[in-house]
C-alpha cells in the first residue's frame, strides 16, 4: 500500500520508532569504546550498576532501540499479513539503495578525512549488505521475501494449530532468550518470525483486542512499567551483589516480553488514529533512509564519537542525560534533512537505474532457468 494512502497513526508510530532508535544509538556511542579514534575520555561505563540518577536514565534510554526496532517491524508485519506476493523490483531497488547510500557516505568521508579510513571500513562500506552494516535493514531484506511463504503456512492452519505453533515460538524465541540470551539457535530472523505469528493470530482471531483502546493502554503500561521495574531491580541488586554488578543491560533484547508487549499496545493505540496527513506520511516514508544514514558504519565510527568528545571537552557531563537527548535530536534532524535531499535528487536516479538493472538481471535469470529446466 502506498505510504500516502495509509492512515497516519501507524506512520507517526514509525517516526516515533526511528527517534527512539537514534536516541539508543547515540548512547551506544557514549558507552562503547572505539579503537579507531585517538581519544576515549568521553566514554561512560553504562554496564555497571549505579546509584546516580542520570546514569540510570542513560541506561534506560539505551534500551529504546529495542522498542524502536520492534515498533518498526510490527508496522511492516501488519501490512505483510495482507500481502500475497513479493515485489521483487522493490526489493532489488532497496538493496541497491543501501549500497548507494553507503558509497556516497564513503566518498564524502574520504574527502573530509583526506583518505584516513581503514581498509576494513572501506571494504565494509563497499559491501554493506554482505557485512550487515545495518543489521535491521539486512534482516528486513532477508525477511521480506519470506513473508508470502509464511502467509501460506499460516493460512493452512486452524485456530488451535496456529495457537500452538505461536506458543512454542514465543517460549523459545522470547522467554528463553529473555532469560539466558542467545540459546537454542535464536536469531533476529527467528524472533521476527515469532512476532509475525503472534500478529497473525491476533489479527485473525483476536482483532477485537487490537481494536480495544483500554486493552492496548493496559498492555502499553504493563510493558513500560515492567521494563523499567526489571531494569531498576537489576540495578539495585547489582549494587549489593557483586555477581550482578555488570548486568544492568542484560535485558536489552528485542525479544524482551515487556518491550514486545509495550510495542504491541502502542501499535494498537496508534492504529486507532485513523487520519491522513501527507507531511507525516512523507517523513515516515524516509525513516529507513534515516536509519541507513545515521547508523552508517563511518558515521558511527568517526562522527558520533567526535560529537561526544566535543560535548565532553567544552561543556562537561554535568547534564549528560539532557546532552544525550539534545545530540539525538540534532542527529535525527540532520539525518532527515539528508534523507529529504537524497529523496529529491539521487533516489530518482537509483530507482530508474535499479529498475533497469533489475529488468536485465531478471531476463538473464529466466533464460538460465529455462535452459536448466529444459535439460
Amino acid at each position: 500500500m502506498s505510504n500516502t494512502k495509509r492512515d497516519s497513526g501507524i506512520e507517526l508510530y514509525k517516526i516515533i520508532a526511528i527517534a527512539l532508535i537514534v536516541i539508543s544509538h547515540v548512547i551506544h556511542t557514549l558507552h562503547v569504546g572505539n579503537a579507531l579514534v585517538p581519544y576515549d575520555d568521553y566514554i561512560v561505563n553504562l554496564t555497571q550498576a549505579t546509584a546516580d540518577i542520570q546514569t540510570f536514565i542513560l541506561i534506560l534510554l539505551r534500551h529504546l532501540g529495542c522498542f524502536g526496532n520492534n515498533m518498526f517491524f510490527i508496522c511492516s508485519a501488519w501490512f505483510f499479513l495482507g500481502s500475497s506476493a513479493v515485489k521483487k523490483r522493490k526489493w532489488f531497488i532497496m538493496l541497491i539503495e543501501v549500497w548507494v547510500i553507503s558509497v556516497v557516505i564513503l566518498i564524502a568521508s574520504l574527502i573530509i578525512r583526506h583518505g584516513d579510513i581503514t581498509k576494513e571500513l572501506i571494504i565494509k562500506s563497499l559491501l554493506p549488505s554482505l557485512f550487515s552494516n545495518n543489521w535491521y535493514i539486512t534482516c528486513y531484506l532477508i525477511f521480506y521475501p519470506l513473508h508470502p511463504l509464511l502467509n501460506m503456512v499460516i493460512g493452512k492452519m486452524d485456530r488451535k494449530g496456529l495457537f500452538r505453533v505461536t506458543g512454542v515460538l514465543v517460549v523459545i524465541n522470547c522467554f528463553l532468550i529473555f532469560i539466558q540470551g542467545n540459546i537454542l539457535y535464536t536469531s533476529d530472523v527467528t524472533l521476527w518470525i515469532t512476532m509475525y505469528f503472534v500478529l497473525a493470530y491476533l489479527k485473525r482471531y483476536k482483532e477485537d483486542l487490537l481494536n480495544d483502546t483500554k486493552f492496548n493502554a493496559v498492555l502499553l503500561a504493563v510493558g513500560v512499567i515492567g521494563f523499567i521495574g526489571l531494569v531498576g531491580v537489576t540495578d539495585y541488586a547489582g549494587l549489593h551483589i557483586g555477581a550482578l554488578s555488570n548486568k544492568v543491560l542484560h535485558w536489552m533484547s528485542n525479544g524482551n516480553p515487556f518491550i514486545i508487549a509495550a510495542c504491541l499496545g502502542g501499535f494498537g493505540l496508534m492504529r486507532r488514529l485513523t487520519f491522513k496527513n501527507s507531511v507525516i506520511n512523507y517523513f515516515a516514508s524516509l525513516t529507513l533512509l534515516v536509519y541507513l544514514i545515521h547508523e552508517n558504519i563511518l558515521v558511527r565510527t568517526y562522527l558520533r564519537p567526535a560529537m561526544w568528545e566535543y560535548i565532553y571537552t567544552n561543556y562537561g557531563y554535568g547534564h549528560i542525560a539532557l546532552w544525550a537527548l539534545a545530540l539525538a535530536v540534532v542527529i535525527l534532524l540532520l539525518s532527515f534533512i539528508a534523507a529529504v535531499i537524497y529523496d529529491l535528487t539521487v533516489r530518482r536516479l537509483v530507482t530508474a537505474g535499479g529498475g533497469a538493472l533489475y529488468t536485465v538481471i531478471s531476463r538473464l535469470y529466466l533464460k538460465c532457468e529455462k535452459r536448466l529446466l529444459d535439460k
